[in-house]
């Protein structure tokens, strides 16, 4: 292909990378959603391809619950933002 090459999709470019680990709630707020101020927010920036936001929320139902039982509710989907924690009955 003769020519410049496409750039890459901003989510790829180094400047947005830096912005997401930077000012992740800038860039949360760039797609509409706000987080409360007291919601802790952890960045990884993994690759050009992957990146988790991750938004510790502890699910209902699970005060009592040690460490170990509230690690077994958590999923792949949930730490990637495509599902929800499984809940406690479920985890049994």
């Amino acid at each position: 292909m003769a020519g410049a090459r496409p750039a890459a999709p901003r989510y790829k470019s180094a400047p947005y990378r830096s912005r997401a680990v930077r000012d992740p709630r800038g860039v949360l707020a760039d797609f509409g959603v706000t987080l409360p101020e007291g919601k802790a927010l952890r960045v990884w920036d993994s690759t050009a391809e992957v990146r988790y936001l991750v938004i510790p929320e502890r699910p209902a139902g699970t005060d009592g619950l040690s460490e170990d039982e509230l690690a077994a509710l958590v999923t792949r989907d949930s730490m990637i933002g495509a599902g929800l924690v499984r809940a406690p009955e479920a985890a049994a």
